[in-house]
């Protein structure tokens, strides 16, 4: 099985060295993150539920899932903050990327740098998926070793984070921490999650705030050293037990009437979906979502190359387009994106399956907005989907979205 996305980074004996090596490290942690997003978003969204406010549903299966991506776009975020506090943004002799064909998971496909090879889908919600997810976040104190890891291998997260973490206090003296205030273009703005977490992403200036940034990937549940209790191994554990559950109705037992194997709560979404997978208008809404995506990707990428700009105070009109940036994030993932997915779910495309979000990459031109507007008001496809359209529909949505241009373009 090929790997998700490209691999940068080959572990040695004597750890990371060189800044180049610091960078390498970095891009493929990167990379691992966003690998991660997709098949747990999709397994979110295959759950059954009524109307649009998927983002602020009570406590449950699809909460818990939810708020764990969004606590791994905040690893994302975190590690590329670290890339720019340590000056490591150039990955092979290229600025580092996250819209870049190379860069964007393909799935079925095995996680880098991982031992043994664990292979990640895009599929529904049910016990065996969550096992999957379980895997990824496996503790350390959980981990079997049957042989020493060697050569660019690691048998949990933790070990790369840490690998990571030795090498920026190796290189600390040749790190030029903070160059340019490079905090000023990192993500620390715009980040909600109302499952927990730090309110914001953390400021990487110097060798402890780095530290302070993977500590907390790491804590979150990237294998985690121990067994934390809001760690992401302990909840995916509550969602395969049934803990948290995918409904409020219980039989006369006291116990969950459904459950994420059943079918009566969890739309049968088509594995590993593309959008190539479709045809006629379901593709184009499939492309539209590879777009809706890849725009929340290629937004990113402006957002670390525009540095932040508060006006001063008492300003008359104070306009930011950096906040636009962070703010429109969140917009295009919840009113978008989201959106979209959840009319892919519910659409029967044949043999007991329905459609589902593809998370593909899109290839834009010079304007992504006007390309995503393109994609949504084709005539055929808002004939077979009209509530794309409508005072608050995703059309509406993207409109709202601040203009972005594609960076190296």
């Amino acid at each position: 099985m090929p790997h998700l996305t490209k691999r940068s980074a080959v572990r040695t004996a004597d750890g990371i060295t060189t800044l180049d090596e610091l960078a390498q490290h970095l891009a493929d942690a990167a990379r691992i993150e966003l690998s991660t997003i997709p098949p747990c978003l999709t397994a979110a969204y295959s759950i059954k539920t009524s109307g649009y406010s998927q983002w602020a549903q009570g406590l449950s299966a699809q909460r818990t899932l939810i708020g764990i991506a969004i606590e791994e776009m905040l690893h994302m975020a975190l590690v590329r903050n670290v890339m720019a506090g340590t000056g490591c943004e150039k990955v092979d002799g290229q600025p580092f990327r996250f819209y870049d064909q190379h860069n964007i998971p393909v799935y079925p496909g095995d996680m880098l740098h991982r031992v043994p090879k664990l292979t990640l889908h895009k599929q529904r919600v049910s016990t065996a998926a969550v096992e999957g997810f379980m895997e990824v976040e496996l503790p350390e104190s959980m981990v079997t070793r049957g042989s020493k890891t060697e050569g660019d291998t690691y048998h949990t997260l933790s070990e790369l984070y840490d690998e990571i973490g030795k090498g920026i206090v190796t290189l600390n003296d040749q790190i030029p921490w903070n160059q340019g205030e490079a905090w000023k273009r990192q993500y620390l703005r715009g980040y909600w999650n109302q499952w927990g977490g730090p309110p914001k992403p953390l400021p990487v200036i110097d060798q402890g705030s780095a530290l302070d940034a993977l500590y907390v990937i790491v804590e979150q549940g990237e294998g985690a050293p121990d067994e934390q209790e809001d760690s992401h191994y302990q909840k995916f554990t509550r969602v395969r037990d049934g803990l948290y559950g995918i409904g409020v109705v219980v039989d006369d037992n006291g116990q969950q009437k459904f459950t994420i194997d059943g079918d009566e709560a969890v739309w049968p979404v088509t594995t590993d979906a593309t959008a190539d997978s479709f045809t006629g208008p379901l593709k184009t809404l499939a492309q539209l979502s590879d777009a809706a995506y890849s725009y929340v990707l290629a937004l990113l990428d402006q957002l670390y190359a525009t540095p932040a700009d508060d006006p001063a105070p008492r300003t008359p009109n104070p306009t930011s387009k950096r906040y636009a940036l962070e703010r429109g994030f969140v917009a295009a993932m919840q009113g978008v994106l989201s959106s979209v997915a959840g009319i892919l779910v519910g659409t029967p495309v044949g043999d007991g399956k329905n459609a589902a979000p593809t998370f593909g990459y899109y290839p834009f031109g010079p304007k992504p907005k006007e390309d995503l507007i393109s994609l949504c008001t084709d005539p055929k496809l808002m004939a077979a989907y009209p509530q794309l359209g409508g005072t608050d529909g995703v059309l509406h949505q993207i409109n709202l979205l601040p203009d972005i241009g594609l960076q190296g373009s």
